[in-house]
């Protein structure tokens, strides 16, 4: 959860939801999934766009927006799995290893960036922004 704080929640909620898979907790899966989703498309579908048509708007309000989804999904979902794999698994919980999800977030994050520098490109021929 805390790598979430530092990439993205997005990333966080990926994670949580293949680990509660692998704890056979499929109802909090399921529920780490919508969240993925949720902050999915907020995150690299409504404030791309917010940001190449509403240019003025502050970095602030993006990164406020960001936390908020964090803090929404650590409180109402994620500090529940922390918390059960703390009380009932102890030290017996075998950790996986980060490589492979590490790289696959700075996969993403490289194609989200070409996919964003793409539109912008396209928004800026098409209706003259800067």
């Amino acid at each position: 959860a805390c790598w979430s704080l530092i990439l993205s929640p997005v990333f966080g909620a990926f994670l949580h939801a293949r680990n509660a898979d692998s704890l056979g907790r499929t109802e909090e899966a399921g529920s780490n999934r919508l969240w993925f989703y949720i902050m999915l498309a907020v995150l690299f579908c409504i404030f791309p766009l917010a940001s190449i048509f509403i240019p003025a708007m502050p970095d602030a309000i993006f990164m406020g927006a960001n936390l908020a989804l964090f803090l929404g999904w650590y409180f109402s979902l994620a500090k529940t799995q922390v918390r059960y794999v703390e009380d009932y698994w102890r030290d017996r919980y075998q950790r996986k290893p980060w490589p492979k999800p590490l790289l696959i977030y700075f996969g993403c994050a490289v194609g989200w960036l070409v996919a964003f520098s793409i539109l912008a490109v396209i928004a800026k021929t098409l209706f003259g922004l800067q």
